[in-house]
């Protein structure tokens, strides 16, 4: 399930929902919540409030709810919210808007300050790309085809043209603002010394009692004591022995996901291991063993200890 999804579920659920670096949204208590499809769903948005409060770290019992719903473990839950809201002041502070689906949308204004438009309905979602104003302004634009209004209809058209440029350069300046922005995480990824750093918290692999830190599922996973197999973190060639796999857990390109992630699951077991090849593409990886009739079991119970509910995989990588 989606952090934006479960974000709405928490507001209507606790009628407040507090969202470190944006604010607070709330619903009045006397205000009754209907279902989706209800005829007055669209009134009930027209309810709920938003105050630009500073706000330094998600509430605890926030964190309860986004873990019971994914199914995992409390620092992951964490730093799934922590990526979701990273983006979100990307998006704003680029100045597109943002909108949370059943709640509303958000945009900064030249002051700098956030405007708040109540929620519409899926169906009536804004584009990011095309400010709302240009939108409209096109949309009231009709040609007129009645023959006594043709300069009129030159004059529309002419209107439309300019309208539909200014929206492409809008949206040429998002492409490159984004382009940007991806250039400069990628100069500004965590050097040497960091990568250092990791290499020295995982030097080899210690007897670990199982995966059982996040979930019940993870209870049927059994994994036996690692010996002498020793594999820095971030190296680029990793020798897996006979007898052993390596189930890769997750692979991403943003590398500040990634140290997050690994300085996380180290913290839990000290067998996970990351690398890169390219300093583009990073893995993190255990090394256990077991018999090739043993591995779909292994892998469906990372897959339960690592994703929760989420639609992901385990890879064994050759």
């Amino acid at each position: 399930m989606k952090v934006s999804s479960l974000l709405t579920q928490y507001l209507y659920q606790n009628r407040q929902l507090n969202i470190p670096g944006i604010g607070q949204f709330s619903i009045d208590p006397s205000v009754s919540i209907p279902e989706p499809t209800d005829k007055n769903f669209g009134e009930f948005l027209q309810s709920i409030q938003f105050n630009p409060k500073t706000i330094s770290r998600p509430d605890e019992e926030l964190i309860d709810f986004i873990r019971q719903k994914t199914g995992k473990i409390k620092p992951l839950a964490e730093s799934d919210l922590d990526s979701y809201l990273s983006d979100c002041k990307m998006v704003l502070n680029i100045g597109k808007p943002l909108y949370f689906e059943g709640i509303g949308t958000l945009q900064k204004n030249k002051e700098g300050r956030l405007d708040f438009i109540h929620g519409q309905l899926a169906s009536e979602r804004l584009e990011p790309t095309v400010p709302e104003r240009i939108v409209e302004k096109a949309a009231d634009k009709k040609p007129l085809y009645n023959t006594e209004y043709i300069s009129g209809q030159s004059s529309s058209n002419l209107l439309l043209r300019r309208l539909l440029m200014i929206g492409g350069t809008v949206i040429a300046l998002g492409v490159i603002v984004w382009g940007g922005y991806l250039l400069y995480s990628k100069k500004t990824s965590p050097d040497s010394d960091n990568a250092a750093e990791v290499r020295q918290s995982a030097q080899a692999y210690i007897p670990a009692d199982s995966l059982n830190a996040g979930t019940a599922d993870s209870s049927s996973l059994s994994i036996p004591p690692a010996d002498t197999i020793k594999t820095e973190a971030a190296v680029v060639n990793t020798n897996t022995p006979a007898g052993y796999y390596k189930f890769v857990c997750e692979d991403t390109r943003t590398a500040k996901r990634a140290f997050d992630r690994f300085k996380i699951l180290k913290e839990h077991d000290s067998r996970f291991q990351m690398e890169t090849k390219d300093s583009i593409r990073y893995s993190i990886f255990v090394v256990l063993p077991a018999n090739a009739a043993d591995t779909t079991r292994i892998k469906d119970s990372l897959k339960a200890w690592y994703w929760g509910t989420r639609d992901r995989y385990i890879r064994i990588a050759y």
